[in-house]
């Protein structure tokens, strides 16, 4: 299983040499600081798009244009790992969350990505609230505690473009 890396850019780890986008290649920061162990980083963002029909006689029922709506469902899911002695709602940057009502702040997480050329792009999610968090725990597999937590964001801007 491949791990979202948490070492670099810091200390130079260049990603596999491949043509294929991997997970290798992405390094999740909050506050400066990177995020290790996560095993799922989930983006998610849709709109609706509504068709317009022409009303004709001769071409009733076909689509004559598609409006674009709002955007909506600015998600990110995630799953991690829990590590002592920082679980993942500290390492992203709230202290306490007994219950989600205690996130008293809003964060900001970037998203940095490292191709095998040494091409870098980072994307920041602004506005960032946990709206779920749990966590599996089982005795029959490997016996590891995941968490699995969801954030809701308010913007998505490219903070640098694939650069050489």
């Amino acid at each position: 299983m491949a791990l979202i890396r948490a070492d670099y850019p810091r200390n130079g780890f260049n990603p596999p040499q491949t043509l294929v986008r991997s997970s290798h290649s992405l390094t999740i920061y909050v506050n400066g600081q990177a995020v290790g162990l996560i095993n799922g980083w989930n983006p998610n963002q849709n709109r609706q798009v509504t068709p317009i029909y022409e009303i004709n006689a001769d071409t009733s029922g076909l689509v004559l244009e598609n409006v674009p709506g709002n955007i909506q469902n600015l998600t990110v899911s995630i799953n991690r790992y829990d590590i002592w002695p920082s679980r993942m709602e500290q390492a992203f940057g709230t202290i306490d969350l007994v219950m989600l009502t205690n996130q008293q702040s809003p964060f900001q997480v970037q998203e940095f990505w490292k191709s095998p050329s040494g091409a870098t792009e980072q994307w920041q999610y602004d506005g960032c609230w946990f709206t779920q968090i749990g966590r599996n725990i089982r005795s029959d597999d490997q016996r590891i505690v995941n968490v699995n937590a969801s954030l809701m964001y308010v913007t998505r801007s490219k903070i640098q473009g694939i650069t050489t």
